[in-house]
Order: C-alpha cells, then structure tokens, then sequence
C-alpha cells in the first residue's frame, strides 16, 4: 500500500478533485484500497454538512495523507490494522513532534472523518477514532497574550516610516483590519475590491467557513481608500479583483498569501521590538476583542465585531478583563509593608539610603 499521490489543481480529466463529484453513484463499486487511495473523492460529502471550505478541504487532505504515511511506514493497513490503541500512539507521536493542542485537534478531526467515510462505505465496522478526545485543554487565560493599543500604535508609527508609500500604506491596512477591525488572515488575504460597499461604509467578509459583514470604523476606511489610490487598478483573479496586493517581485500585484502577511506582521513585531514567543498574525485578533471590550465592556460588541458563533468564545475576554482588573487576591494578603521591610534589612550606614 502506498501513500495516494496528491491531488494537482490542474489534473487531467480521468482524476477527479477533492471538491469534484464521483462519476458512479454505486457504493459496491468502491474498493478498500480505492477508497485509500482516493479518499479525497469522498471526504467533502461528510464533513462541514457537506459543503467544506477549499481551506477545510486542504487542511484535512494533509493530515489524512500524513497518516497515512505513517501507516505505510508503521506496516499497517488503514482499514483492518488501525485500531484505538494505533491511533493513540499517533496522536501521542505528533504529540512529542511538538504540534500545538489546536493542530492537534484538526488532525484528529481529520482523521475521525476519514474514518467516518470508511464506516459509512462499510469498509470497516467501528470508529477507531470514536473515544478520542478532541479538547483544547487551555484554560480561557492561559498563556493569553495580546497587545494594547499603544503597542499597536507604536507598531503602526514604525510602519508609517517605510519610504514605499504602496508598502507603507498596504502594511498599515493589514494591522489596521487584524488589530482594529479583527480579521483573521485568511480573511485579509480573500478581500477584494468587489467586497466593499463605500456607500454602506460596510465590507462582506469571505474566510472561515461563512462569509460575514463588518463595519469598520472611519480611521480604517480612510487608510483602506488611500491605500487602494495608491495602488491603482490590479488584474482580476477567479472575477475578483485582490485588495491586498504582493509587493514582492515574484508576484507583482498579485493577491498577497498567507505566508506574506506573517512575514509583514512578524516584521513590525520585530521592528517594535515587541516578537515573543506566540506572538503571530492571531494576536492582532485577540488584541481586538480584548482592547474592545475595555473600551465598550459589551461582549454582545466584540461577539458581532469578531463574528464568532459562540459566546463561550466570546466570553474569554471578559473573563481575562475581570482577574486583570479586580485582583481578587488582594484582599486576603497580610499586609506586610514593603519598604518597612526593606529598610529593615539595611545596615545604618548603607549609602543607598
């Protein structure tokens, strides 16, 4: 058994694409070892209700190809070897490789659908993935990093000195719609030009899963209208005319990647000497909904501004706000008075007195 080949975008017609629909409706006509090799035919019609996003898509296709992978490395076969124990010591072996609890949980969400497929197909008779568990073990605090406003300005005063004024203007957008308006990367890298509705002040937003509308404020949209004079007019791609264009000379007024937002971002961490550990593109985001809930102390606010679904989700920044505001350990402390105990412990003639 070997690892299926990936996938190509522009592959000949007798390959089908993950998001193409299966040329026989006859389930008896699928083979084990055709659905392993080609499982990228039947995953979308059972994950996201049937309507994955192209990123969803991708995402999943990866993490099943490195199981895979390391099936055929492990000499076992997907279908009749892999059992709960099997998928264990994989998820412990990504484990100890270093993914993060959220990487964690898509590749085992991945693998839980590659399994559902193949139970539904009836090649194999339970989950082996039924009794994992798929929790983010955080607490709504832990390691919760942001930045506040006058970190994003200052961050914002370092970009406003870029001598190129597309760039200076293109990277003071990105930080403006992460940081002030909560967009999430893929979210600025997907706007376009058609997106935005001047007279409504209002831009629809394609990225996660659903597509969304924000509102963003005066400050955003008058970098976002001197941003786009200054870049004039850009060729379309796929009818879409990208907003946030590359400036890099392979790809010169292109839509701008992912990979090409980090980069602008880690960059003005750098330059503001504010790169930590954990600090990436995510944190604009967090800084958002938490910057805005301590300027308006409305979470039903930061829920729409954010547009996420959960106010489980939402909730983490009150949460955060209110320990960091009341420090409810403050009054059971014994009072002891500092520089009491300082002088205390000086000799009489100790010169720093």
């Amino acid at each position: 058994m070997g690892v299926p080949a990936r996938r190509e975008e522009n592959a000949p017609a007798a390959v089908r694409r993950m998001d193409a629909p299966s040329i026989s409706v006859r389930q008896d006509a699928i083979t084990p070892e055709y659905f392993i090799a080609h499982f990228y035919e039947y995953l979308p019609r059972y994950i996201a209700g049937g309507a994955p996003t192209a990123d969803t898509r991708d995402t999943y296709e990866l993490a099943i190809r490195l199981f895979l992978h390391w099936c055929m490395e492990q000499g076992l076969h997907p279908l009749s070897d892999v059992h709960d124990y099997q998928i264990r010591v994989y998820m412990e072996e990504m484990r100890t490789r270093g993914y993060s609890a959220a990487t964690l949980m898509i590749k085992g969400a991945a693998i839980r659908a590659f399994y559902k497929v193949a139970q539904r197909l009836s090649f194999i008779a339970e989950n082996p993935c039924a009794d994992l568990q798929l929790r983010n073990p955080q607490h709504l605090d832990e390691d919760y990093k942001y930045l506040t406003v006058d970190q994003i300005k200052e961050i914002c005063e370092g970009l406003a000195a870029d001598k190129n004024e597309l760039r200076r203007l293109r990277n003071l957008l990105i930080v403006y719609l992460m940081g002030v308006e909560g967009l999430r990367v893929v979210e600025v890298m997907r706007l376009s030009d058609e997106d935005i509705d001047w007279q409504r002040g209002r831009i629809e937003i394609r990225g996660k899963g659903h597509a969304g509308i924000i509102y963003p404020c005066e400050e955003t949209f008058g970098i976002l209208r001197a941003y786009i004079e200054t870049r004039g007019a850009v060729p379309p791609e796929s009818r879409l005319t990208p907003t946030i264009i590359s400036c890099a000379n392979n790809n010169p007024k292109g839509r701008i990647s992912r990979v090409g937002i980090r980069y602008v971002i880690n960059k003005a961490l750098t330059e503001a000497g504010l790169k930590q550990p954990g600090y990436a593109c995510h944190l604009f985001r967090h800084s958002c909904g938490t910057n805005l809930y301590q300027e308006t102390k409305d979470l039903r606010v930061v829920q729409e501004t954010l547009r996420q679904r959960s106010p489980k989700v939402t909730a983490k920044y009150a949460h955060v706000h209110d320990r960091m505001e009341r420090r409810y350990t403050r009054g059971i402390t014994p009072g002891v008075n500092v520089e009491s105990v300082q002088s205390a412990t000086r000799p009489p003639n100790d010169s720093s007195q």
